[in-house]
């Protein structure tokens, strides 16, 4: 699926899922954390599984490194479980807010130089659709 695809968001997800979404990014801050390396750029968002019983999300750093495919790097500072339904927001600038229904494996712990002494889990996320209000 290509993230420029215009799907009638309604035909895959109910309201309930909408108003998460809603709520989830009401809870983003209005202020970018973009940081370059290389090419790839860090978003500031929010992770909920939507198959489990609660309504909580998780807050992550979603890492895009704008290849053009549906795949995303999460890092998060508490373990992830896997999902295989799990809706992902993020603000990519002012009133550009992006929300994906995707899936995850369980996330690993950080192996990179930085990540000694630091609390970060990563995971793949793979974007299965765009669920934006168009």
């Amino acid at each position: 699926m290509s993230r420029e695809r215009d799907d009638d968001i309604y035909e895959f997800v109910n309201s309930d899922t909408i108003k998460r979404a809603e709520e989830m990014c009401s809870s983003l801050s209005s202020t970018l954390g973009l940081e370059r390396r290389g090419q790839t750029t860090f978003y500031q968002g929010a992770i909920s599984d939507m198959g489990a019983a609660t309504s909580r999300f998780s807050k992550v750093t979603v890492a895009d490194s704008g290849s053009g495919n549906d795949q995303l790097t999460l890092i998060a500072e508490k373990p992830l479980p896997s999902s295989n339904n799990a809706l992902l927001v993020y603000r990519a600038g002012p009133g550009d807010d992006l929300k994906y229904l995707g899936k995850h494996g369980d996330t690993r712990p950080g192996q990179r130089t930085d990540d000694v002494g630091q609390e970060r889990h990563i995971a793949t996320y793979t974007i299965l659709r765009d669920v934006r209000q168009r």
